[in-house]
């Protein structure tokens, strides 16, 4: 089916014909789901947030008069499932004391590591301007969109993006001695509060 055909189909269903709906998963699900597989290895799993992609949108199909471009909002949309999935992994606790000896790795004292991590992090939010700190927490605790952000306190979303951009900059600079703690930031700082 080519790219004009589909976009038909998504006129049809926006203008409520729900069965054209079908047609557009059946058209994206191959694409999403080799998409997916680039970035989550277990087969199951990427099915699954493909799965949850097309949920969405078919849940906010009152928002998809507003999107542009239907292939980067699906496929961004994707891209936030991933980060779902690998910000649940990051978060997976397991108490310490049904682990194996062994398993417990050569950290003598792991929540001394991981208040180290907390200070740095909590050091890092310290240096962000007033609004770059609102922007990130918006966006990243309360997870946002930055429309809603923009609106919210009265930025553009161009001057948000400005914020966001900025205060990453920042957070990668102040965390690099931590890879792994930059990666749980960047997915969701939620761990880390």
């Amino acid at each position: 089916m080519a790219k004009k055909e589909i976009s038909v189909f998504i006129q049809q269903w926006l203008a409520g014909d729900e069965p054209s709906f079908g047609e557009i998963l059946e058209f994206y699900y191959p694409r999403l789901l080799a998409s997916s597989l680039r970035m989550v290895p277990i087969r199951e799993d990427a099915e699954e947030l493909v799965m949850n992609a097309m949920l969405k949108i078919w849940q906010y199909r009152h928002r998809m008069s507003e999107v542009r471009q239907f292939d980067n909002y699906l496929f961004g949309i994707l891209r936030q499932q991933v980060v779902t999935l690998s910000r649940k992994r990051v978060m997976l606790i397991q108490n310490i004391e049904e682990l194996p000896l062994a398993d417990l790795g050569t950290v003598a004292h792991p929540e001394f590591a991981l208040a180290e991590v907390l200070s740095r992090y909590r050091a890092a939010l310290d240096k962000l301007s007033p609004k770059q700190r609102e922007v990130f927490l918006a966006l990243r605790e309360h997870d946002q969109s930055r429309k809603e952000t923009a609106e919210r306190t009265g930025m553009s979303i161009h001057t948000v993006n400005s914020h966001m951009n900025t205060a990453l900059k920042i957070l990668r600079q102040e965390m690099k001695e931590y890879p792994e703690a930059l990666v749980g930031i960047l997915v969701g700082s939620s761990f880390f509060q």
